[in-house]
């Protein structure tokens, strides 16, 4: 039901496993475009306009992370990176350039399915739980729960899909406590491979987006808190 008709966007060089993600997407009911190398990968995200990302990181011709460093210069559509590359370091750098989920090959189909399906499932529950008050507002900030949008003065704040939705989380339970492993349940949702450094990178790049008014405080040995004031 998530993924009914949505548009997928896979950059893999490996023909076998790339035909196979393309056929149990299709399964899904997705409208799915491959792409094997990094030249012709930035063109086709352009035309295709693509609600979701699947992007190696070893390219025959490109590295991938400069793929994703360009797109999230224009596009906060949903990213899952898809690797063999196993370090932490690949991991983490990955996350801060904008990726909102790394997958280390092999991995199994159904899970990447079950991953992608999440992060749709997360973006419309977020939108349908809104209240009537459908603005919140502090600082100079103010996010638009409808549209997924957040301004300074008018000016649009460009977050990724979890980043955006981790911010509106805290926002939306002011003063609380929350652990990495409750923050991941609650954004990424439950799962036995999450990486609670995720939570921590995401946070690092909401904070260095918003600025110092960012009122995320970290509870040390514990998580994070939301301290600002929301009207």
């Amino acid at each position: 039901m998530y993924l009914l008709k949505k548009k997928l966007l896979v950059i893999e060089d490996e023909l076998d496993l790339a035909t196979l993600i393309k056929k149990y997407l299709e399964r899904e009911h997705c409208q799915v475009e491959l792409c094997r190398n990094g030249h012709s990968a930035m063109s086709l995200f352009e035309r295709f306009q693509p609600d979701f990302l699947l992007l190696d990181l070893m390219l025959p011709d490109r590295n991938g992370l400069d793929i994703l460093q360009e797109i999230r210069k224009t596009s906060t559509i949903p990213v899952i990176i898809i690797s063999a590359k196993e370090t932490e370091v690949d991991r983490i750098v990955g996350l801060k350039l904008g990726a909102d989920d790394y997958l280390t090959k092999p991995f199994s189909i159904k899970e990447l399915i079950v991953r992608i399906e999440t992060i749709f499932r997360r973006m419309e529950t977020f939108t349908s739980n809104t209240s009537a008050q459908a603005v919140l507002k502090f600082h100079d900030y103010e996010i638009n729960l409808l549209s997924r949008e957040i301004k300074k003065d008018n000016t649009p704040i460009q977050l990724t899909t979890k980043e955006y939705d981790l911010f509106v989380f805290l926002l939306q339970h002011p003063r609380q406590v929350f652990s990495k492993a409750q923050l991941y349940e609650q954004v990424w949702g439950i799962n036995e491979y999450g990486d609670m450094n995720t939570v921590t990178i995401h946070v690092q790049k909401i904070r260095e987006k918003l600025g110092s008014l960012h009122e995320i405080t970290t509870i040390r040995g514990i998580g994070y808190r939301f301290d600002g004031a929301v009207v």
